[in-house]
């Protein structure tokens, strides 16, 4: 009874031992600040995941697209120099959203810009336009945004007395008037569906003569991804294809202006660069290629 007794005043003994409350007071002042410190590290991470994980859903873009174009700038860099590579490509992404604005507008599903030295650059659609009518304005949303990044480097290049800015003019001006071409996959053949799907011939005829008198591979391989659409008007239309090509009076109307009046636009545009240029002392055939340089 009594050792019992002794046992248990022994063992509260121990607990209250001043040592032993030390020793367990330091432990838990040391471990204290770490459990804090993991505590907002813990919190830190929660938050931080919902701007990591969607950064992470855009970075097959980012290489894709931002890479690219990199790539793209570096090339023309090295062929003119960085200010007409940088303006270059800047152009060639205002052309290109101006189809993924349209093509949002309509909800279509669209991949981001890529960009292909000495091609140019392009957006896949994910889902085919439902109707011509949508085809057409598609098309023609990167050559008018497109135009539109020209005309400002016109007027950049006449409020700074910068050559360069106006030879990239001359040059945004020519990409998007070839691209009107009414021709295969160009814009123009896009664009023409919504007025009449024979316009392609005539763009075709216009294809081989540039590329017999301006030989180019760019332009041959132009030439041959058009040869579909071409036996296409030769053989007879499904209902799907006759209800696909019906659009309104109103919106050929509406297409025709837009189409043809661009097309002016950009001649017009070219030959007030080209002027520019020559008064800045470029070579009249130069194509602003000597602006480039000064």
């Amino acid at each position: 009874m009594n050792q019992t007794t002794g046992s248990s005043e022994t063992a509260s003994f121990d607990a209250q031992h001043p040592s032993r409350q030390n020793w367990w007071s330091r432990l838990k002042k040391a471990l204290g600040p770490v459990a804090v410190v993991g505590v907002v590290i813990a919190k830190f991470f929660a938050k931080l995941k919902f701007f990591i994980l969607p950064a992470l859903k855009f970075l097959p873009i980012l290489l894709k697209s931002g890479g690219t174009m990199l790539l793209m700038i570096w090339v023309y860099t090295m062929m003119w120099g960085w200010k007409f590579g940088v303006g270059f490509v800047l152009l060639l992404l205002v052309h290109e959203c101006g189809h993924l604005i349209v093509a949002k507008k309509f909800g279509l599903k669209v991949g981001a810009p890529v960009f292909i030295p000495f091609m140019g650059a392009f957006i896949a659609l994910k889902e085919a336009p439902r109707n011509a009518w949508m085809e057409a304005c598609v098309g023609i949303g990167g050559p008018m945004l497109g135009s539109f990044g020209a005309l400002v480097c016109n007027s950049l290049g006449e409020l700074f007395d910068a050559p360069v800015f106006i030879a990239l003019a001359w040059f945004g001006y020519f990409l998007n008037l070839f691209n009107l071409t009414p021709v295969g996959m160009l814009d123009g053949g896009r664009i023409v569906t919504a007025l009449s799907r024979w316009l392609w011939l005539p763009g075709f005829a216009l294809l081989l003569w540039f590329g017999w008198n301006y030989p180019n591979f760019i332009v041959w391989l132009i030439v041959l991804m058009s040869l579909p659409r071409i036996y296409s008007l030769f053989r007879r239309r499904t209902e799907e294809e006759r209800a696909y090509y019906e659009v309104t009076p109103a919106q050929r109307w509406t297409m025709s202006i837009l189409y043809f009046g661009l097309i002016a636009v950009l001649l017009y545009g070219m030959h007030l660069a080209q002027r520019d240029l020559h008064n800045y002392g470029v070579r009249s055939h130069g194509h602003g290629r000597d602006a480039i340089f000064q």
